[in-house]
């Protein structure tokens, strides 16, 4: 199968940015279970498209809910977890997982402890409130852990590389352990405009597609060049 035919299948299998957040939703959700024994629902603030909430389904002495933004850095990982990046998925939930347990499994199990002891003493009651209270701004750094976990996941070099490269119109980015790819979307097909290793630094190709957008090139083929020579522990 040639080339062009190939990214083009691989572009209609894709799923749609909701679906790739949703699977990012739901990987969260399992992963909390089965490392943390931690129930969790995550999902978007209804109250509010541009924050994600993790809900804790048990009882804690810190807050119920998680609060994350949906800044632009979650969002280029979504979209490359759309793009199915291998690995990517597995490795950001991983990451966002160990954040969301560090907050809560230290004040879980205390809690479910006093209750068990203390059931019918309304003091408790009284005691799990005051605790709240006081846990309460614990919850501004979990935000911060959440966005430490993307920045484990996201490589800086290349997420500013495909935001320069998508700003041109019609242009998208693959990526994959082998190479990354610039494409133009056009009414036949997904073109094929540059092609850089991720083995090797300094080594790329210029497709005549791009070679023949002669006031384009002149843009884009420095920033590819940049790239291209980044050291691949950067990227």
């Amino acid at each position: 199968m040639k080339k062009k035919q190939l990214a083009k299948l691989k572009q209609q299998f894709r799923p749609s940015y909701e679906m790739a957040r949703q699977q990012l939703f739901s990987a969260i959700q399992h992963k909390t279970a089965a490392n943390y024994g931690l129930e969790t629902t995550v999902y978007i603030n209804p109250k509010n498209r541009e924050e994600m909430l993790i809900e804790l389904q048990t009882a804690t002495t810190k807050e119920q809910k998680i609060a994350v933004p949906l800044d632009e850095n979650f969002k280029i990982v979504v979209k490359r977890i759309q793009k199915l990046e291998k690995g990517l998925l597995d490795r950001f939930s991983d990451n966002l997982v160990e954040e969301i347990a560090a907050y809560w499994l230290p004040a879980t199990p205390a809690v479910n402890q006093t209750q068990t002891a203390t059931q019918e003493e309304p003091v408790a009651e009284t005691s799990t409130k005051e605790a709240q209270t006081k846990e309460t701004p614990k919850e501004a750094p979990a935000k911060e852990s959440v966005k430490e976990a993307v920045a484990k996941s996201e490589s800086s070099a290349f997420a500013s590389f495909e935001e320069k490269m998508t700003a041109f119109p019609k242009f998208s980015v693959e990526k994959n352990t082998e190479d990354v790819r610039i494409f133009e979307e056009t009414a036949k097909e997904q073109r094929l405009l540059a092609t850089i290793s991720e083995t090797e630094v300094g080594v790329f190709t210029i497709e005549s597609a791009l070679a023949r957008k002669y006031k384009l090139k002149l843009e884009v083929i420095p920033l590819i060049e940049a790239y291209a020579n980044t050291p691949l522990n950067e990227r």
